[in-house]
């Protein structure tokens, strides 16, 4: 038995310069943070001649010949695309099983998906013996999502959930790539916990109708929109100085003025609601924050001193949002051999 796991993130500046059809021109960057919240899997073998992958998060159980290619049909069409990658259904001689269970669902704007084929990725590499980098592994989870599944959406996730932790990425075109981790200090990142809130709007929706607007958009050579953008890959650099020198009341600002910048880029990006949410944050003391991945639901990132997150949760709680402590995670995707739990307190009884 193989498990994995691997971090979601938040992005703090820069997202939506990770798109190829800017990044390839102008360069992209984004500053980014993985989070205590993770995509699992769990591969082992079982005696039929099959491959059975689990939705423990959805109850859904979708089952396939092992005899038979695999055909996308809608269901678990990233997991058959991870499958289809590393040969797993045509050279195995044995059944397979896979169980996937989330910390947050598609859509929740902290990269769900992409952390889950990174974790079934690295699983799979683990139960084959095979050793990808993390360059590697990133790049093959971005080749799936877009290409193979043909999935809307930048870069940042791939990497940021391979390789964890704080990160300045540059995006110089889909194969080219640099990963800066970022030395904070611990004392800055626990402030960064005690000062910060996430908090989930309510809803998911589609990250990528919301990236093909922001793709039409730009390619129509919009110049709000490309200016936007500029604006936005601009804002990561000092966003990664105020972050390194552990200002942030002036990081919060900067998010504010990204989420801004991030408006013009497509109307879908916020709501009636998500603009309420907001306002009435800022208004009881919050300094700054966005919404997390492509926007239109899901959940908010908020930079809001301690000593307003009291009545800031209140009033959002109110609206009907869900106000959530944020905990951060330095480490990117691990596999290892599992142990199961049913039989180890068999054999604790006696």
């Amino acid at each position: 038995m193989i498990r994995s796991r691997a971090p979601l993130r938040i992005s703090f500046c820069g997202g939506g310069t990770d798109l190829n059809e800017y990044a390839s021109v102008h360069g992209g960057l984004v500053l980014s943070a993985t989070i205590a919240r993770y995509a699992y899997a769990t591969l082992r073998r079982i005696p039929v001649d099959a491959i059975r992958v689990t939705s423990l998060d959805y109850d859904q159980i979708t089952r396939y010949d092992i005899d038979k290619p695999l055909i996308y049909d809608g269901q678990v069409d990233l997991i058959e695309a991870c499958l289809r990658r590393l040969c797993v259904g045509q050279e195995m001689r044995h059944g397979l099983e896979l169980h996937l269970q989330t910390d947050a669902p598609p859509g929740s704007g902290l990269g769900s998906s992409s952390a889950v084929v990174v974790s079934v990725l690295a699983a799979l590499a683990t139960w084959q013996g095979l050793h990808l980098s993390d360059y590697k592994l990133a790049r093959l989870a971005y080749d799936i999502e877009r290409q193979d599944v043909g999935i809307a959406g930048g870069m940042q996730d791939q990497y940021a959930a391979t390789f964890g932790g704080f990160n300045l990425i540059e995006f110089r075109g889909d194969s080219d790539v640099v990963v800066n981790p970022l030395r904070i200090d611990e004392d800055v990142v626990r402030e960064l916990e005690y000062n910060s809130l996430l908090v989930f709007t309510g809803g998911t929706r589609l990250s990528s109708r919301i990236i093909e607007s922001q793709v039409r958009r730009y390619t129509e050579g919009r110049p709000d929109v490309i200016a936007a953008l500029d604006e936005m890959k601009a804002l990561a650099i000092p966003a990664q100085k105020a972050l390194l020198r552990g200002r942030l009341r002036e990081l919060g600002e900067i998010l504010h003025q990204g989420w801004v910048l991030k408006q013009v880029t497509s109307s879908a990006v916020t709501n009636t609601a998500i603009d309420r949410i907001y306002e009435q944050a800022r208004a009881l003391g919050a300094v700054g924050g966005k919404m997390s991945g492509a926007g239109g639901g899901g959940f908010m990132f908020l930079i809001c001193p301690f000593d307003r997150i009291p009545a800031v949760k209140a009033r959002l709680t109110d609206l009907g949002a869900s106000v959530q402590t944020v905990r951060f995670e330095r480490e990117g995707v691990r596999s290892w051999a599992g142990r199961a739990l049913q039989r180890d307190l068999v054999v604790a009884r006696h």
